[in-house]
C-alpha cells in the first residue's frame, strides 16, 4: 500500500503548487502511471506559454485523473519527449496503459482542456438521455449535439458514426422517449446543436444521410468567433468565405479580443469566417500571411477566392467599429492587398476589384491542405 500513499502525496503536491509555479514531474518517476493504473493528462513543455491555463486546469479538474507536466528542456527528459519534439511544444496527451493515446488539438484554455477530458471519458456510443439527464447534458460542454430519434434505428446508426468521428471536439447524446421529444417541440428524427458559448441553438429537422449530417455538424458547430485549432482550420477554410485572423500571444488577450470583436463577428457570421489565433500553436502562420512575427495584436483577412491577403494596420486598436471601418475600406478597394517581396501584382486602376498575378502559398501550415473556393465579400 506504500505506493498509494506515495501517489496521494504526489497529487496533493501537484494541486497545492498549482497556483504559483509549474509542477514538473521528473520523467524518471513516470513509472507512477503504471502503478496507479489511471489515466494521465501529460503536458510536454519547453516554455511557459501554456502555464497559466494549465495550472488553472489543474486547480479546476473535478475528477481523479492526474494532470502532470514534464519539462522537455531538461537533458534527462529528451528521450521521453520525442513525440512532443515532433509535434511541437507544448504537446498535451491523454495517456492510459493498454489504451490509445490521444493528442490534444483544441484551444489552449483550461475549460476547453477539461471538457476534452470529459468527452473522452464518455462511452463511444452516444448515451441515451431521459428528461433530467437531457437538461444537464445541454450545458455539459461548449458544443453539444442531441439527436431526438424515437425508434428510427437508421438515423441512430448515422448519428453514432458522426459522434465517433467528432468525439474529441463535441459531446453527443440521444433521446428516444416520445414524451421527452414532444416536450422539446420536435418531430423525430431531428438533431439540435446547443452552443453554450454563444448561447444559441441550431436545429436539423431531418437526417437524410451521413454526408448531409456531416456537413451540417461542421457548420452548426461553428461559433460566432472561432478559436483556430489544428482540427478546425481546414474546416473553416473549406467554407470559402474570407478568413479573418486575429493573433494574440496569451489566452487572456485572446479572450479580451473575442469579447471586443464578438459583435463584428456576429454581424458578419454568414459572409466571413472570424477566428482568434494562438501564434504558438501556429508558429508559421503569421509569416505565411505576411505579418511581422512577434508584433501583437495583429490581424489579417485572407480572401480565399482570389488568394488576396490584407493586413490590419499595425498599431491600430482592434475594436468592432475599427475593424468594420477598415473592412469597408478593403471592400471598396481603398486598400491594396499585401504583395510578397519579389512578386509582381497588377491592378486595374478603374475598378475596385483587382486581378492579382501572384499566388500566396500557405501550404506549409501544419495539418492544413488548402482548397480555394467561395465568395467575394471582401
Amino acid at each position: 500500500m506504500a505506493w498509494i500513499l506515495l501517489a496521494a502525496l504526489h497529487l496533493l503536491w501537484l494541486y497545492a503548487q498549482g497556483s504559483s509555479a509549474w509542477n514538473h514531474t521528473d520523467i524518471s518517476n513516470y513509472w507512477l502511471r503504471s502503478e496507479i493504473g489511471e489515466r494521465l493528462l501529460v503536458a510536454y513543455v519547453k516554455a511557459s506559454t501554456t502555464k497559466e491555463e494549465w495550472l488553472a486546469a489543474v486547480d479546476q479538474a473535478p475528477g481523479p485523473d492526474p494532470l502532470i507536466s514534464i519539462d522537455c528542456s531538461q537533458p534527462d527528459s529528451r528521450a521521453g519527449c520525442l513525440g512532443a519534439e515532433y509535434r511541437g511544444y507544448p504537446s498535451i496527451y491523454l495517456e492510459e496503459l493498454d489504451h490509445p493515446t490521444f493528442w490534444y488539438q483544441g484551444p489552449r484554455r483550461a475549460g476547453a482542456l477539461l471538457h476534452w477530458m470529459a468527452r473522452l471519458a464518455r462511452p463511444l456510443v452516444p448515451e441515451t438521455l431521459d428528461a433530467d439527464a437531457l437538461a444537464k447534458f445541454k450545458t455539459a460542454d461548449e458544443t453539444v449535439f442531441v439527436a431526438y430519434l424515437g425508434e428510427d434505428t437508421a438515423a441512430a446508426a448515422v448519428f453514432a458514426d458522426i459522434a465517433f468521428r467528432y468525439r474529441e471536439e463535441f459531446s453527443f447524446g440521444t433521446v428516444t422517449d416520445p414524451e421527452v421529444i414532444r416536450a422539446q417541440g420536435l418531430e423525430p428524427p431531428a438533431v439540435v446543436c446547443y452552443k453554450l458559448v454563444d448561447g444559441d441553438t441550431v436545429s436539423l429537422n431531418e437526417i437524410k444521410g451521413p454526408e448531409e449530417l456531416d456537413a451540417w455538424i461542421k457548420e452548426a458547430s461553428r461559433p460566432v468567433l472561432s478559436e483556430l485549432t489544428v482540427l478546425n482550420h481546414q474546416r473553416l477554410l473549406d467554407r470559402g468565405s474570407p478568413m479573418v485572423y486575429v493573433f494574440a500571444p496569451t489566452e487572456r488577450e485572446r479572450q479580451a479580443l473575442r469579447k471586443v470583436l464578438y459583435k463584428f463577428a456576429k454581424n458578419h457570421y454568414d459572409s466571413l469566417t472570424s477566428a482568434t489565433v494562438d501564434p504558438f500553436v501556429f508558429p508559421d502562420l503569421m509569416a505565411q500571411l505576411g505579418l511581422e512575427p512577434g508584433v501583437f495584436p495583429a490581424g489579417a483577412v485572407h480572401q480565399l477566392s482570389k488568394d488576396r491577403i490584407y493586413h490590419y494596420p499595425k498599431g491600430r486598436s482592434l475594436s468592432a467599429s475599427a475593424l468594420q471601418e477598415w473592412g469597408l475600406d478593403v471592400y471598396q478597394g481603398r486598400i491594396k492587398p499585401w504583395t510578397p517581396l519579389g512578386v509582381t501584382t497588377t491592378y486595374e486602376k478603374a475598378e475596385a476589384t483587382r486581378t492579382a498575378t501572384r499566388r500566396v502559398s500557405i501550404k506549409n501550415i501544419p495539418e492544413v491542405k488548402i482548397r480555394v473556393a467561395g465568395r467575394d465579400e471582401l
